[in-house]
C-alpha cells in the first residue's frame, strides 16, 4: 500500500466526537439534514470567541499561550495541515462534499483565535 492511499476505502461509520462547547451547543444552527446534529454557523463571532477560549484554555494546560507568536504561526500551520486531511478525506469519499464544505468553515472559524484571546 501507497503512503498516498487512504488506509480506509470509504466512510467508516459513527465516530466519538469531542465537544468543543461544556454544557452548550453553539448557536445558531443551520437546518437539519437526515437527523444530523445541527451545524453552528461559521460565521457567527460569538462561536469564534468560543472556539478560541477552548482553544487558549487547551493551550495553557500544555504550558503555552496562543498569545505567543510562535505558538500561534504553529498552531494555524496544524489547522492548515488538517485542511489538507480534510481535502483529502473529500476526495477519496470519506467525507462528503456537505460534510467537508461544513468541517472546512469551522476550521476557518478556528484560525481566528490566537486574534481573538
Amino acid at each position: 500500500m501507497s503512503a498516498a492511499e487512504p488506509t480506509h476505502p470509504g466512510p467508516v461509520g459513527p465516530a466519538t466526537v469531542i465537544t468543543l462547547f461544556r454544557g452548550q451547543h453553539p448557536s445558531p444552527r443551520l437546518t437539519q439534514r437526515g437527523g444530523e446534529e445541527p451545524v453552528p454557523d461559521p460565521g457567527d463571532s460569538a462561536l469564534h470567541q468560543r472556539l478560541a477560549d477552548s482553544a487558549e484554555e487547551l493551550f495553557l494546560k500544555h504550558g503555552r499561550t496562543l498569545t505567543d507568536d510562535d505558538t500561534a504561526e504553529a498552531y494555524l500551520i496544524a489547522l492548515d495541515l488538517f485542511e489538507s486531511m480534510l481535502e483529502g478525506a473529500r476526495v477519496t469519499g470519506v467525507i462528503t462534499r456537505d460534510g467537508h464544505r461544513e468541517l472546512h468553515a469551522l476550521v476557518e472559524g478556528m484560525k481566528t483565535a490566537p486574534r481573538l484571546v
